[in-house]
């Protein structure tokens, strides 16, 4: 199977000028975890729900005047929509990520895909287990002692 068969298309992006507040709206408009950055129509990052929190929000910026690039991931990873689903997820494991951006003939993103969208088009639970466990690496958390 291809990430063609399994992608979600029609994929809404956000411009790198836009403030981080309008990229939540979006998202929660959509159901979507995240929206591709562009500028001058070409894509120069994700932000994810997690980058809005972290990035945003934990730092206590105002999330109406930051804008998306201030708080996006930069790496962009994309895969062509011929890649074979397995590929995709072992790319996916290698880099920590969970959704990536699948690109068409001309290198234009035509879809966006998750470990999620992966793993319920694996065919097997088993894989499907499989692979949510690989990429769910838990990083070490700080630790806080309560204070008294």
């Amino acid at each position: 199977m291809k990430l063609k068969d399994v992608m979600t298309t029609h994929v809404r992006g956000i411009s790198a000028d836009e403030s981080v507040r309008n990229a939540a709206e979006a998202m929660s408009q959509m159901q979507v975890g995240s929206l591709p950055v562009f500028r001058d129509g070409k894509p120069i990052g994700i932000i994810t729900d997690r980058d809005i929190v972290v990035r945003c929000v934990a730092a206590g910026l105002d999330c109406s005047q930051t804008p998306c690039r201030q708080a996006m991931t930069g790496e962009l990873i994309t895969l062509p929509e011929t890649t074979d689903i397995e590929a995709a997820a072992s790319a996916m494991e290698e880099r920590q990520i969970r959704r990536l951006l699948v690109t068409g003939e001309n290198y234009d993103i035509v879809g966006i895909v998750s470990v999620g969208d992966i793993a319920a088009n694996s065919g097997s639970q088993k894989v499907c287990a499989e692979l949510i466990e690989r990429m769910s690496v838990p990083a070490e958390p700080v630790r806080f002692e309560a204070v008294q």
